[in-house]
């Protein structure tokens, strides 16, 4: 991870899926908004100001204060190998729960979260030693202002960069949350002040989602998911350099971007045909300069691509990548790939070492992994709930290796997940659970 940082390391692949013409899921936004640990988070729209925005000075006046708790975890195991997993079950109000992305840097660790409770929040804790997680507090002259969002988290050569819009409550019970741009940089020493800077004006009219952002071996590389061709890199988070129209093939959908130890990748789909998407995949070494064409995943070991399908996410390991993907029929099936190197891929038509569940019924249930799978660049986790639970770590996608479980595990079949430097937290939707791993 001193290398290789990645943005967003929790992935939940059970859950049944959308409708075929249905978009994948925005990677870019906080893992929770697309699926919380403690609650339904509401759909966010981003919003269009009526006039351009002004570039920020000063914090608006506010409250001071945390907005949350601190937690403490075991210190991770001294060893990099683990042996096991010692689960506990969390306290409905544990802050631990709302955790949704952790980043490892030279000052320690950032963890992320997402609070859906009320007016939505994403909660900042740093640790210096992966143990002792105190709070950031919002609304300083010195911390993020009242309503801002985190999108992402990456290390720079200075230090931190935060992405963030403005959350704008929409005004009723059932309607959506509104992200209102311009997408704001800030940029922080230790993770505990922070500096806003001018907008990211490449991002100020933005009409999709939120941008996916992804650190690397040439720094930081933002794009809209979706069709759209808007692509940038900064090496500070700060100056960003709009890349020209076309460093993306017209015919590819964006939907997940992550950086490896030699490059970065971007997956989604290749619109082969007005009516027919390929799970596709893109390869950069700097960030700048693309394949210009997207490499046709393989829906079955050694054939070609056929069946319509779509990458949703990655899952990045230190000697491989792990691609989740859907078929885009009637039920959709979910799909996984490997390649050591972000550039070729094989088919895992068996989701080991999960298995298929057993269990998945209803309309867009079709055949799902029985579990979830977790990394952060490192380290790869697979997690199995239920009464033939199971957690197995991996640093390829290939070869796993099975972890002893003990403690309060869950019964319940649970999918959401977070990958921490100590353990694995993991919940069903109302109850969470912390496994503390355990080392050689």
């Amino acid at each position: 991870m001193i290398v290789l940082l990645v943005v967003g390391v929790g992935v939940a692949i059970a859950k049944p899926w959308g409708g075929p013409a249905e978009p994948a899921p925005p990677s870019g936004l906080p893992q929770a908004v697309v699926a919380s640990p403690t609650s339904s988070p509401p759909t966010i729209a981003p919003q269009v100001p009526s006039a351009a925005p002004q570039t920020p000075s000063a914090a608006p006046p506010a409250s001071v204060g945390p907005l949350f708790d601190a937690f403490t975890t075991l210190p991770p195991p001294a060893s990099a190998t683990w042996t096991g997993l010692t689960w506990r079950r969390l306290a409905p109000d544990d802050p631990l729960s709302l955790v949704t992305s952790v980043v490892r840097w030279r000052g320690g660790y950032i963890a992320h979260g997402w609070d859906g409770t009320g007016f939505p929040r994403t909660p900042v804790w740093t640790s210096t030693d992966g143990a002792r997680w105190d709070p950031v507090p919002f609304n300083t002259s010195s911390t993020f202002w009242p309503g801002t969002l985190v999108l992402a988290v990456a290390e720079v050569p200075g230090g931190l960069v935060a992405l963030t819009e403005t959350a704008k409550d929409c005004g009723g019970a059932s309607c959506s949350l509104v992200l209102v741009p311009p997408v704001v940089p800030w940029t922080s020493p230790d993770g505990r002040e922070w500096t806003p800077h001018a907008p990211i004006d490449w991002l100020t009219n933005m009409t999709d989602f939120p941008p996916l952002v992804a650190a690397g071996p040439a720094g930081l590389v933002a794009a809209s998911s979706g069709p759209s061709d808007r692509v940038a890199t900064s090496a500070d988070g700060i100056a960003w350099q709009a890349l020209p129209a076309g460093t993306l093939p017209a015919t590819f959908w964006l939907d997940d971007l992550k950086g490896t130890g030699t490059g970065y990748v971007a997956v989604g789909r290749e619109m082969t045909s007005a009516t027919h998407p390929d799970a596709a995949s893109l390869w950069s070494a700097d960030g700048r300069h693309w394949s210009r064409t997207p490499t046709l995943l393989p829906t079955s070991p050694g054939s070609g691509s056929g069946v319509a399908a779509a990458v949703v996410s990655l899952v990045v390991g230190r000697d491989g990548v792990v691609a989740v993907g859907r078929g885009v029929t009637t039920p959709d099936p979910t799909l996984w790939w490997q390649s050591p190197d972000g550039r070729r891929w094989t088919a895992l038509p068996t989701f080991q070492p999960l298995g298929p569940t057993v269990t998945c019924t209803g309309e867009w249930c079709g055949q799902q992994p029985n579990g979830t799978l977790v990394g952060d660049g490192q380290r790869m986790v697979a997690v199995r709930s239920g009464t033939d639970g199971g957690a197995w770590t991996s640093t390829d996608g290939l070869t796993w290796n099975r972890l002893r479980l003990t403690g309060d595990v869950t019964t319940e079949r649970a999918t959401p997940a977070t990958l921490l430097p100590g353990g694995v937290l993991f919940s069903d939707g109302t109850t969470s659970w912390y496994g503390e791993a355990q080392g050689r």
